[in-house]
């Protein structure tokens, strides 16, 4: 299930992504939604801040 949409920016890099919130991938522990881009790669879970990166929620 797909919960929130948005783009991730690296800080350092400033490549951008879209990534969107899921309980649906293998990186999901205890049921915390994590980061996961279009290609299937997990990030960071929704509850834990990440340094390196920046996220701009879309409204769809």
């Amino acid at each position: 299930m797909v919960m929130k949409t948005a783009i991730m920016r690296n800080i350092i890099t400033k490549e951008e992504k879209r990534v969107h919130l899921t309980t649906n991938h293998p990186a999901v522990q205890c049921n915390i939604a994590v980061w996961v881009d279009d290609e299937g790669n997990a990030y960071f879970p929704e509850d834990v801040p990440n340094p390196f990166y920046e996220l701009r929620i879309i409204e769809e």
